[in-house]
């Protein structure tokens, strides 16, 4: 099979399994995505998270295209297995010919692993095979798929980091001294919590953080650990667990603080045109741990307001960068790939904030240099 860009609808009627298969573009005969598994997976919003791969990928200086993958349904029935297996199967044409899975939303390392042991395909030699002068070592060819390797709190960890890494560049861009920073997240899961802990390490205060119900504040900064303790696995931060008094909001008074910085890193549309007159008054910088979480009607009229964007394709890339290098063999440690998903992402982010790209959005110059896949490709240590 010679893998094309396209909508695959993968199912089966028996089973009552809806599935796609959905590629952008295909470079250097890959493309990478996760797999969703949920009630509002659609074709539709697999083309617009392919694309975004895409754009992840070409931005970071990689010759892979972006694709997605999805199953319509409930996740945590008892037929999950059965349709999982099932959509191997389906899916183990393309897995062979060059699209490399990893787990996404409603799927985790676990099922990515048995998913690829049930298709019969080792993802580390297919990415070999179409790699040009790609060289595995035998521990990664005989080891678990790439995406297996970034599975866990490392590949969530790794995303947060990758944002954390765009907030400390952009701040040095803007002149912004990490020590006065201050900082405002919106959403506490995997992401969120991982680039709040990076940051309070090097001293940035997270003065807020708020989940689906409520905004918890200290304009002191937040204890990180502590919050980080007190939240379920949806993110949700259960105030009865805090050990310091933080003051309570509303869930949507996060972006109105007087903070330096947010991170949207829950929702898509979560800043619009409508919310720009409330925004804090000190707000310097808005990066986008989530996908497409301000509105493109609003994007163009916060930049002319003097706010800086690091969109989410740049700043939210560490998975995917993670996956990539993993796959075409160019790192193997997980502090190898830490370090290069960081260099990548710094890279990225000075040159989008620059003048040196064309575009009169922060956008259109990032996705300018996805295109010209020009960042900067510095060795990469190998130990």
């Amino acid at each position: 099979m010679l893998l094309r860009p396209g909508v695959s609808e993968l199912g089966d009627r028996r089973l009552g399994l809806t599935g796609y298969l959905v590629i952008d573009r295909v470079a250097g005969g890959l493309c990478a995505g996760g797999l969703r598994f949920g009630e509002t997976v659609s074709s539709e919003g697999l083309q617009r998270l392919a694309r975004l791969m895409t754009l992840k990928f070409g931005v970071m200086g990689m010759e892979i295209g972006g694709a997605k993958a999805g199953i319509v349904g409930r996740r945590g029935g008892v037929g999950d297995a059965a349709l999982l297996r099932r959509m191997a199967e389906l899916l183990k044409p393309y897995l062979e010919a060059g699209y490399l899975l990893a787990e996404d939303l409603g799927t985790n390392g676990a099922d990515v692993v048995a998913l690829y042991r049930h298709a019969g395909v080792n993802p580390a030699a297919v990415a070999r095979a179409r790699t040009s002068g790609g060289v595995l070592p035998p521990d990664v060819l005989a080891g678990p798929p790439p995406s297996a390797v970034l599975a866990g709190e490392f590949a969530r960890d790794l995303a947060g980091i990758g944002v954390a890494e765009a907030v400390i560049t952009a701040a040095d861009v803007l002149g912004l001294p990490l020590d006065g920073l201050t900082v405002a997240i919106q959403g506490f899961g995997t992401v969120g919590s991982a680039t709040a802990r990076r940051l309070a390490a090097v001293g940035v205060p997270i003065v807020a953080v708020a989940d689906e119900e409520v905004t918890v504040m200290d304009p002191r900064g937040l204890e990180v650990d502590d919050v980080d303790q007190a939240r379920d696995l949806r993110g949700r931060i259960c105030r009865e667990r805090l050990h310091r008094s933080v003051t309570t909001l509303s869930s949507r008074d996060w972006y109105r603080l007087p903070v330096q910085v947010l991170i949207p890193a829950a929702v898509e549309d979560a800043i619009g045109l409508r919310d720009l007159p409330r925004l804090g008054s000190r707000l310097r910088l808005v990066v986008e741990a989530a996908n497409c979480p301000v509105t493109p009607e609003a994007e163009a009229p916060l930049e002319r307001s003097g706010v800086a964007i690091v969109p989410d394709f740049v700043a939210n890339a560490g998975s995917a960068v993670g996956l990539g290098l993993l796959a075409t063999g160019q790192v193997r440690s997980p502090t190898e790939i830490a370090a290069e998903c960081c260099r990548r992402i710094a890279s990225a982010t000075r040159r989008i904030l620059g003048n040196e790209l064309p575009g009169d959005t922060v956008r259109q110059r990032a996705t300018a240099l996805a295109g010209l896949a020009e960042i900067d490709r510095g060795p990469t240590a190998i130990g």
